[in-house]
């Protein structure tokens, strides 16, 4: 049984369309070997009465009104209109063959269920007062799970500010701020597949920093074969990112 079998989405989202391709792009792509996809859909969501998107974001705020750390959090119309149903959808692939230098993995949370967990321990016994400020107001979007990287995406919940800003996390670099909200991260996913390192193709380091030799090294990979793997896409913006930070 595939992850959609078994269930229906009335009037599906643009987000919801884009994470649903590329997790069929991966599982029918016969150069790339999936070991795990999950598709679990918001239980409310199915079927042909289901629950909307705004509906199930207007609930979830006003859930969220009553806890001291998230009343002021402003989400974005776009957002409550188009955020997936999903519960959570995943994938962890890697290249076959002759495609042997690509893999990834994405793990992406129903939005409302991220920013109602507690923040991800990411402090340390020396961290400064304005990082402990700053790690306590990130919730998890996206992350590694089965590869255990240790790379987070993370949504930072800042009071009465709009669109919420978008970064990554890893111990050697720490946190990063992206140039992306977090519908275009979404976008931008659904274009990488979860590729290990695209995430800093949206950040302002150079990728001739040594720690980050080989997310330059899994980038070019990434855009010298996806064209020809998925040409459904245009790769233009980021092999124009990737140039700029080499």
């Amino acid at each position: 049984m595939t992850p959609r079998e078994g269930w229906t989405i009335e009037s599906p989202t643009r987000y919801e369309h884009l994470l649903l391709a590329a997790l069929d792009a991966l599982g029918s792509c016969p150069k790339i070997d999936v070991s795990h996809q999950e598709l679990v859909v918001e239980s409310q969501a199915e079927g042909p009465n289901g629950i909307s998107a705004a509906r199930l974001a207007a609930e979830a705020m006003e859930a969220a009104s009553l806890l001291p750390e998230l009343e002021q959090v402003i989400v974005a119309p776009a957002i409550a209109e188009q955020a997936p149903r999903f519960r959570r959808i995943a994938a962890h692939w890697r290249g076959r063959e002759a495609v042997q230098d690509l893999t990834g993995e994405f793990r992406i949370p129903q939005f409302y269920r991220a920013i109602f967990e507690p923040a991800p321990p990411l402090a340390w016994e020396g961290s400064p007062p304005d990082e402990l400020e700053l790690l306590a107001q990130f919730r998890q979007v996206d992350g590694h799970p089965r590869s255990g990287t240790g790379q987070f995406a993370l949504v930072r919940l800042e009071p009465n500010t709009t669109p919420l800003e978008i970064w990554v996390w890893d111990a050697r670099l720490g946190a990063q701020r992206m140039d992306l909200d977090y519908l275009g991260y979404l976008e931008a996913l659904a274009v990488t597949k979860g590729t290990y390192g695209w995430q800093y193709l949206f950040t302002d380091l150079s990728f001739l920093n040594d720690d980050l030799y080989h997310v330059a090294e899994s980038m070019k990979a990434m855009l010298r074969r996806f064209p020809d793997l998925f040409p459904q896409h245009d790769y233009t913006q980021l092999r124009e990112r990737l140039e700029e930070r080499l």
